[in-house]
């Protein structure tokens, strides 16, 4: 990991914070020895505002020089496609809201300057390294007065603080070259209502409270394009009214079904149609991907992306994915690898650490991103389909990444069992989640293993390959 300053490190270290019990008399709302919890270890802070005590006032945030360089050269992967990356990571609450932090805070060993620091530090680390990132903590921190950027009793942002956030993000994707380019596609939004949403950390708490806890509730929204209002004629018959959608005097429609005639929805004689799926149709302008910040739909972020960028904006979010769970299911599927979008957001909360489960994760994402897994090595299959083995091309080194392409949407993991030479074997997987999409794509670093590497690979599968199923090698990025 990249050094800190001394005084940052000192500090930061002191993420074992001392348990401090909270009894009932330092309570609004009759908590008791809620540090304790062996759930979700909290501490009560101000007006009824929880923060957790690992996530939340933890201040060191592991982020390797590894990981910076891995995404620098996912950034480079996708701009080869052109993609522009955008790297979003949510700070802590902590972070976002010091004005509710207890003022037991201080004795557990929690700094806010350090933990700010150790957060903007990351960003000017992938600044530094070519990776394009939105500063978060900032635009959350410019809550209006009465509003919290975060739910009192819950993990995740409110629709005030994802619209901050949606404004952060709609700030920098106008400032990338290229994206004036983007068909411009207005949207409005609306209020509907305010709603109550479950929290899993709302119930720890409360189990550990007299009092009712404030809920997790929130004006919610709902963003839709502006059509500019009036009536539009889908030729629906000679008895139902035109709808016009202020389009004057445009010409007629062609959806592009061959052969057929254009659709004229009676904006004039004049001119000719208008082919919406050609071929020459522009990319998706926005994707995001990211966790249940992105997919919580009380919060609206997507929306307000769209809204304050005024284009077309498309979340692929999961929730409970992890950190890699929506990044991973979009770059391998045929979504991505058919049409890649203009510009990719990336929500990922700091306290996710990228470095947790190792380099394949992001080896993967470089290697799907990239699209140069197209030389074939040829792979003989089981009879019953559930694997195949193969001769490995020499040569192949660390840098190198196998890409399964299975040609099926159940196989949900597989096991990669490599030999060498002299008949020594080590074992890989890689395994989707249940709630990750099943898109038939497994990229497989060539680390780890020996320094001449392996000769041979057996793939083992978790349900019968499809009749396209192939084995192939990704070629290496060019270095920064």
């Amino acid at each position: 990991m990249r050094a800190l300053s001394p005084m940052i490190a000192a500090l930061a270290l002191a993420c074992a914070l001392p348990a401090l019990a909270q009894t009932e008399g330092e309570s609004g709302y009759g908590c008791r020895a809620l540090d304790s919890d062996p759930d979700l270890a909290t501490i009560e802070g101000k007006d009824g505002v929880f923060f957790r005590l690992v996530s939340d006032l933890r201040m060191d945030r592991p982020f390797s020089d590894q990981t910076v360089a891995n995404l620098a050269a996912l950034s480079r992967a996708l701009q080869a496609r052109g993609t522009k990356l955008i790297y979003a990571p949510i700070p802590t609450k902590s972070v976002a809201m010091p004005d509710w932090l207890p003022d037991a805070a201080g004795p557990m060993g929690f700094d806010l300057a350090v933990a700010t620091e150790v957060q903007a530090d990351i960003l000017r680390r992938l600044e530094l390294a070519g990776v394009t990132t939105v500063d978060l903590a900032a635009a959350l921190r410019q809550a209006e007065p009465g509003e919290l950027a975060f739910f009192a009793t819950d993990t995740h942002w409110t629709a005030h603080g994802a619209d901050l956030a949606a404004r952060a993000v709609a700030d920098v994707l106008r400032a990338q070259p290229g994206f004036d380019a983007q068909e411009p596609t207005p949207h409005v939004t609306e209020e509907t209502g305010v709603q109550t949403a479950f929290s899993g950390m709302r119930r720890i708490l409360q189990r550990n409270c007299r009092d009712t806890l404030p809920p997790v509730e929130t004006m919610t929204y709902r963003t839709t394009i502006d059509t500019g209002g009036g009536l539009l004629d889908i030729g629906l018959g000679d008895g139902a009214p035109a709808v016009d959608i202020g389009l004057g005097d445009a010409p007629a429609l062609d959806i592009g079904l061959d052969d057929a005639p254009a659709l004229d929805i009676g904006l004039g004689d004049e001119s000719g149609a208008i082919d919406l799926f050609g071929a020459d149709a522009a990319r998706l302008p926005v994707a995001l991907v990211g966790t249940s910040f992105t997919d919580l739909e009380v919060a609206n972020f997507p929306g307000f992306v769209a809204q304050h960028a005024g284009v077309e904006v498309i979340s692929f979010a999961i929730t409970g994915g992890g950190q890699y769970g929506s990044i991973t299911s979009y770059l391998t599927s045929d979504d991505f690898q058919q049409a890649p979008p203009a510009f990719l957001v990336w929500e990922n909360p700091i306290y996710a650490n990228l470095a947790q489960t190792g380099d394949q994760p992001l080896r993967e994402l470089i290697a799907a991103a990239g699209g140069t897994c197209t030389t074939p090595v040829p792979v003989s299959v089981s009879a019953d389909r559930m694997g195949m083995t193969a001769v490995l091309p020499a040569g192949l080194g660390p840098d190198d990444t196998l890409h399964l392409a299975t040609d099926s949407g159940v196989i949900d993991a597989a096991a990669f069992h490599f030999w060498s030479a002299d008949a020594r074997v080590r074992s890989r997987s890689i395994t989707r989640g249940a709630r990750l999409r099943r898109t038939g794509h497994f990229y497989m670093p060539l680390t780890g293993l020996w320094p001449e590497g392996a000769a041979e690979v057996e793939i083992d599968v978790t349900a019968a390959l499809g009749p396209a199923a192939g084995l192939f090698t990704c070629s290496p990025l060019p270095p920064a």
